[in-house]
C-alpha cells in the first residue's frame, strides 16, 4: 500500500493574520490549469490578468522555457511572492461542481505519496506518450519542484471516512477556474490517523499519468547518483509525488468524454463507414446536432455505441453487434476489461482496421486530435478543419477500476476528469 505524508509546500504568500486568527487569499488571477490544456491564447490571457500567474512556471512562453521557469520560481521565492510553509502540512483540496459553482462540495486530501511502480498499491489505466513526458522531465530538472498535483482515486464506503475528513483547517487559498467553479485549498495539521487511513488505500491514477511516470524517471536519475546509493526509501525528496486523493465512493467525481477528430484519413474510407459498415455495425442516420444527445440516452447500453460526423452535415450512430465486436476484439492482446470499452473498439475496429490509423500513428501525432466539445467537433468537420469526428460516451468509474485492477491500459485520452485541478495553489519542492 502507498505511504502518504505531509510536506512543506510552497504557495502564494498569504496576508497577515485575520481577526479570527486565520489567513486567506483569493488567487484566481494567479492560478492556471495543467499544461496539457493550456493553449497559446489561454496563456496570453492568464498573463494579462497577472504577470505572476503560475502559467509562467507551468508552461512558460519565454526562450528556453524550462530554465525561464526555474529563474522565475527562484525570483518569486526571493521577493516574497511565494513562501514555503515552515512545517509539514496536509491539505484539504475542495472544488465545486457545475450544478453549484459557488460551493466546493467535492473534497480530497492533498499530500505527498511515496513513489512506487504501477502495480499493487498504485495503478494506472491509460497509455502515455513520450513527448509530454520528456517536456515535463526537462521542467522538473530545471525547477526541481512539482508544480501541479495529480489526481488519484480510491474506493472506500466506511463511516471512518466522514470522521477523518472533519479536521479543522487554518490557512486557505481560493480560486475560480475558467468555468467559474470555486476551488479551495486549506492547510491542516499533520494527522497520523488520516495519513494512516490514506496509506491503506489502493490508488488509481485518474489524471496525471504523464506526470507520475515523469516523477518515477526523475527519482531513478536521482538515485543513480552514487551518493544516494544507500539512501533509504522515502529519505529523498525525489521519492515522493504530490497527489490529491479523492474517495470515489463518497465524492461525486465527474468524467467527461473526449471525442476524436480525424485530421488525416482517406475520404472514401471514411464515407464507407456509413455506406458499408460491415458485420460489426448497424448504421443509423442522426442529425449532427442530435448525436451527443443520442449518445447520452444510450449511456447504459452494453453494446458499443459511437457517433460519426462526416462532411456535408452528415451524422450517424454506429451501434455495434455485441457478439461480432467481441469476436473481433478477442484477437487483441488486451484483457477483457479493455476489450469491452467503446474507445478500445473505436481505436481497433475502426481507426486501425478501417482507416489504417494504428497505435503508432496515434502516438506519433498529426492524424488524430481531441476535443471535449461535441459542438466543436461538429464545427471542425463543417469547416474542413477535420475530415471526420467520432463522438464517444464517457468512460465509467467502474470501467476504469476494472481496467486498472486487471493491469490493463486504455487508449490515450480515454478519460477527462472534470474539473481539472488547478496549478498554483501549492507546489512541492524536491530540495531541502
Amino acid at each position: 500500500m502507498p505511504q502518504v505524508r505531509p510536506f512543506r509546500g510552497i504557495s502564494y504568500a498569504l496576508p497577515r493574520d485575520l481577526p479570527d486568527g486565520t489567513r486567506a487569499r483569493d488567487v484566481s488571477d494567479l492560478v492556471c490549469p495543467p499544461y496539457d490544456v493550456i493553449s497559446a491564447d489561454l496563456r496570453a490571457a492568464l498573463l494579462e490578468r497577472d504577470p505572476h500567474n503560475a502559467v509562467r512556471l507551468e508552461l512558460s512562453a519565454e526562450a528556453e522555457p524550462q530554465m525561464a521557469a526555474a529563474r522565475t520560481l527562484a525570483a518569486w521565492l526571493a521577493d516574497g511572492t511565494l513562501e514555503r510553509r515552515p512545517d509539514p502540512s496536509l491539505y484539504y483540496y475542495r472544488h465545486a461542481r457545475l450544478s453549484d459553482p459557488d460551493e466546493p462540495s467535492v473534497q480530497g486530501v492533498l499530500a505527498r505519496v511515496l513513489l512506487e511502480p504501477f502495480g499493487a498499491g498504485v495503478r494506472a489505466h491509460e497509455h502515455t506518450m513520450a513527448a509530454p513526458k520528456a517536456d515535463r522531465l526537462a521542467l522538473l530538472h530545471a525547477t526541481r519542484t512539482q508544480l501541479s498535483p495529480i489526481l488519484a482515486l480510491y474506493f472506500d464506503r466506511s463511516a471512518r471516512y466522514d470522521h477523518l475528513m472533519g479536521r479543522a483547517w487554518s490557512d486557505e487559498w481560493r480560486a475560480r477556474d475558467a468555468d467559474g467553479l470555486l476551488h479551495a485549498l486549506s492547510a491542516i495539521e499533520p494527522d497520523d490517523q488520516l495519513s494512516g487511513y490514506l496509506s491503506r488505500q489502493r490508488l488509481y491514477i485518474a489524471d496525471g499519468h504523464h506526470r507520475y511516470e515523469t516523477a518515477l524517471a526523475y527519482q531513478a536519475e536521482v538515485r543513480a547518483d552514487p551518493s544516494h546509493a544507500r539512501a533509504a526509501a522515502g529519505s529523498l525528496p525525489a521519492d515522493w509525488m504530490m497527489i490529491v486523493l479523492v474517495n470515489a465512493d463518497r465524492e461525486q467525481v465527474e468524467i467527461q468524454a473526449t471525442h476524436r477528430l480525424i485530421l488525416d484519413a482517406d475520404p472514401e474510407q471514411l464515407a464507407s463507414l456509413a455506406t458499408d459498415p460491415g458485420p460489426l455495425w448497424q448504421v443509423i442516420p442522426v442529425a449532427p446536432a442530435d448525436l451527443a444527445g443520442r449518445l447520452e440516452q444510450l449511456g447504459g447500453a452494453d453494446e458499443p455505441v459511437i457517433g460519426l460526423l462526416l462532411p456535408g452535415d452528415k451524422g450517424f450512430l454506429l451501434v455495434g453487434d455485441a457478439d461480432a465486436v467481441a469476436d473481433r476484439m478477442r484477437r487483441e492482446q488486451t484483457g477483457s476489461a479493455v476489450r469491452g470499452l467503446d474507445l478500445a473498439v473505436l481505436h481497433t475496429a475502426v481507426l486501425d482496421d478501417r482507416l489504417g490509423i494504428d497505435p503508432a500513428a496515434i502516438a506519433a501525432g498529426g492524424r488524430v486530435a481531441y476535443t471535449r466539445s461535441a459542438v466543436e467537433a461538429q464545427r471542425a468537420v463543417a469547416v474542413g478543419a477535420a475530415r471526420a469526428a467520432f463522438l464517444v460516451r464517457p468512460t465509467r468509474l467502474e470501467q476504469i477500476a476494472a481496467v486498472a485492477d486487471a493491469g490493463g491500459v486504455m487508449p490515450q485520452k480515454s478519460t477527462y476528469f472534470y474539473p481539472k485541478l488547478l496549478t498554483g495553489l501549492v507546489f512541492n519542492p524536491l530540495e531541502d
